[in-house]
This record gives structure tokens, C-alpha cells and sequence, in this order.
């Protein structure tokens, strides 16, 4: 005999059990972690506006910062060797001053000769890509014409590119002078600044995390701009190689083109190759001739970024792309060409903070654990069966 419930395919409809009310008032802990991301994201805007309304100022001293950790090594072998520090320090930038002055002088001739060049490259490429160029002009007038700007510009220099390069040098000359200066006085003084931040560290633990930040990011960011500099150093000899395989005047420009593009994550190479292409637009009509020296140069670029770089520099300096594409493009925004030089270093500097903050609130928690157990090791051996019964 079927069951009752055979003869009922379709059960009936049976309501859905409630769910428990859950409660939505805000903890006091919660209102807590709330307030803290807030004043963390008013810091963050703040911050990001006061760089770039101070950019002139705070650009210079950032990089002045961040050479003078790449170059306290040096200093403090020196230092060790019983040389004073302030004499340290100035013969350090001393010798950085004439190495800069040698590569210039080094490099004025093909730079010259470039620059004369640069209009015929800038034409043969124009002529190469007309077809680009003017897609890209209508979708410009396209935009123009959606936001109603006429595009019309009032500068102070137009018609005067006296004033311009005046005022363009005068900022670049003050802008040095305070990179120079800051990097000399870091390295003279950064004892001293080393001492007086971990004197405002009241706990003896988080002087000890202090004291451990301040040596790993000197540690990685020196360690860091080596390996690059000798990667990039590679780069270059690459650089100056093919442009003398391929006949191009001045290899020695192109090698050093190479390495100090090689500083600008993803767009340097990029610019590196596109002039290889122009060059050989001036020197060959025939298509392989004018293509192979671009070609090979980011081909081994992109064997370099996605091979050597990540085997040389190691697991504990390699940064995920996505967080150098984001640095990368946000201080490229925020301070030009050089921020973009700097945001890797930056966010070495970031990522080490957040680890020993990290490190510091794991040491606080295991020494909370430990007192906690050896206050209940501590405790009357009777205690124990009482709260049982």
C-alpha cells in the first residue's frame, strides 16, 4: 500500500524558515575601525594634495631621500674607516657631482647631433602612421566638440620661448640645488635623525621595531637600485650594441638612452624602441632594416623584465605588477617622469613599513599571550577544582 504522501507530488507550500534576527547596532569597536579608515583616507587626500601643490619642493627632497639610502652604504664604510661623517658625506656627493658632469660632457656631442636629427624623425614617423594620427586628430575634435572648449590657450610664454626656457631652467637649477643639498645632509646627519625618531618611541619594543624599519629599508632600497643599475647597465650595453650593428651614428647615445629609460617602468623601453624605428626610418627605405633594431631591443626587453629582473632581484624585493603599475602611474601623475623613477622605491619604502608594523603587533600579541599563561601558571593550584564544582 502507497503512503499518503506518494499520492502528493507537489507538497504544499511550507514557509521559509526566518532567519535570526541579526543585530544591527554598531559595536564600539566597530565605530572605532570605522573612524580610523576615515581619518586614514582624509590623511590620504590631504596628502596627495599638499604633494602636488608642493611638488617643486617635495619632489627634490623625496629623491634627495631616497639616493641618500641608496648611497648611506658607502658612507657608512667610510665612516668605519675612521673618516668624519660630514667628510664622508661630501666626498660621497662630491663624486656623484663629477660623474654626472663626465656623462654630460660625455654625451653633449650625440645629443647635439640628435637633437638636429629629431625633427626628420618625428616627420618620418608622422608619414609612417599619417593614417593613426589623423584617426586620433577626429576623435580629439570629437571630444573637443562634445565638451564645447574651443581649445583656445592663453599662456604667459606663447610667442616667447625665451621666457619659457627661462623659466623652465631657473626651476630645474633650484630643483637640483635642493636634491644635492638634501642628499649631503641625510647622509651627514642621518645618525643623528636616526636617533631622535627612536627617542620619540616611549616602549623599548617599539624602539626595536623602529630601529628594525629604519635598517631594512636602507638595506632593500640600496639593495634594490644596485641590482636595477647593473641590470640597466645591461640594458644599455645591449642598446649601444644594436645601434652599432645597424650602422646608426653615435652608439654611445643609444646605450646610454637605454639605461636611463630603463629607470621608467613599462613606457621607458617602449620610447627606447619607438626611436631605434625612427632612426631607421632616416637610414633605410627597405623594411626589415628599419624594424630589426626596434624589434630585437624589446624583445630582450621583455626576456629582461620577465626573466632576469625577477631571478636577480629576488622573492623578498619583487613587488606584485599590479601594485608598481598602480604606484607607477599615480606618481607619474603626481610629479612627472621622476615620480615615475621613484614609485618603486616609494613602495619598497611602504610595503617595509607595513611589515614591521605587522611584525610589531604580532611581537605584542605573543607577549600579551605569554603573560597571560604565566599569570595563569602563577595562579593557586585550588582555584582550579573550586570552579570545577
Amino acid at each position: 500500500m502507497l503512503n499518503a504522501s506518494a499520492w502528493r507530488p507537489f507538497p504544499r507550500y511550507m514557509a521559509e524558515p526566518e532567519e535570526e534576527a541579526s543585530s544591527s547596532e554598531i559595536t564600539p569597536q566597530d565605530h572605532d575601525l570605522i573612524v580610523r579608515y576615515c581619518i586614514v583616507g582624509i590623511f590620504v587626500i590631504l596628502a596627495t594634495a599638499s604633494l602636488h601643490l608642493t611638488r617643486v619642493i617635495a619632489l627634490p627632497v623625496t629623491a634627495g631621500v631616497i639616493f641618500g639610502l641608496v648611497l648611506g652604504p658607502p658612507v657608512d664604510a667610510m665612516v668605519r674607516r675612521g673618516v668624519p661623517q660630514h667628510l664622508a658625506a661630501g666626498l660621497v656627493v662630491l663624486a656623484g657631482v663629477v660623474l654626472l658632469l663626465v656623462l654630460i660632457g660625455t654625451l653633449t656631442v650625440p645629443i647635439a647631433a640628435w637633437s638636429d636629427q629629431f625633427p626628420k624623425m618625428v616627420a618620418a614617423l608622422q608619414l609612417k602612421l599619417v593614417g593613426v594620427l589623423a584617426y586620433m586628430e577626429e576623435f580629439k575634435q570629437f571630444a573637443e566638440n562634445l565638451s564645447g572648449k574651443d581649445g583656445a590657450k592663453v599662456s604667459l610664454s606663447e610667442g616667447n620661448p625665451l621666457v619659457s626656457i627661462a623659466i623652465s631652467s631657473t626651476a630645474a637649477a633650484g630643483g637640483l640645488l635642493i636634491f644635492v643639498a638634501t642628499v649631503y645632509f641625510w647622509l651627514a646627519t642621518r645618525r643623528h635623525l636616526k636617533a631622535r625618531a627612536l627617542r620619540l618611541c616611549l616602549r623599548r619594543d617599539a624602539r626595536k621595531s623602529a630601529g628594525a624599519f629604519f635598517e631594512e629599508i636602507e638595506a632593500r632600497i640600496a639593495r634594490y637600485f644596485g641590482l636595477v643599475t647593473l641590470i640597466n647597465l645591461g640594458m644599455g650595453l645591449i642598446g649601444l650594441a644594436i645601434a652599432w650593428a645597424a650602422g646608426l651614428p653615435y652608439p654611445v647615445f643609444w646605450g646610454a638612452l637605454a639605461f636611463f629609460l630603463n629607470y621608467l617602468a613599462f613606457i621607458g623601453p617602449i620610447i627606447v624602441a619607438v626611436a631605434f624605428f625612427a632612426a631607421g626610418l632616416l637610414s633605410s627605405p627597405h623594411f626589415l632594416v628599419v624594424v630589426w633594431p626596434a624589434a630585437v631591443y624589446y624583445v630582450l626587453h621583455l626576456v629582461e623584465g620577465n626573466l632576469v629582473t625577477p631571478l636577480v632581484v629576488g622573492s623578498r624585493l619583487t613587488i606584485s605588477p599590479f601594485l608598481v603599475f598602480i604606484s607607477f602611474v599615480f606618481w607619474l601623475w603626481l610629479w612627472g617622469p621622476i615620480g615615475a623613477v621613484l614609485s618603486t622605491p616609494i613602495l619598497l619604502v611602504g610595503l617595509v613599513a607595513r611589515e614591521e608594523v605587522a611584525n610589531y603587533r604580532q611581537a605584542l600579541q605573543e607577549a600579551e599571550q605569554a603573560a597571560a599563561e604565566a599569570s595563569a601558571a602563577e595562579a593557586p593550584s585550588g582555584t582550579a577544582p573550586a570552579l570545577a564544582r
